[in-house]
């Protein structure tokens, strides 16, 4: 194995870090396009960013804390409004 493969092979298994993972969890929707009226939104951005250098494990993760993120928001939403209609 050559020395790019081995590169190559490493980056599929590199792990969000610590700040990236809270990023998706509490940003999983477009925030930052909808206040500055813009169509890029962080997340995306990140995303394809990790399919360009191949950062496979990443890709997974950050697909999962999304939708984490995304459910984390609907249970808010839902128990804060039973709160309030007690």
């Amino acid at each position: 194995m050559n020395e790019d493969q081995k590169n190559s092979e490493h980056l599929k298994s590199i792990p969000l870090t610590n700040s990236e993972i809270l990023l998706f969890f509490f940003l999983p929707f477009p925030f930052f396009g909808v206040i500055k009226k813009r169509k890029n939104d962080f997340n995306e951005s990140e995303i394809k960013r990790f399919r360009r250098y191949g950062y496979d494990l990443k890709i997974k993760q950050a697909e999962q804390m999304t939708i984490y993120g995304r459910i984390f928001y609907v249970a808010i939403i839902i128990i804060t409004t039973y709160l309030l209609n007690t």
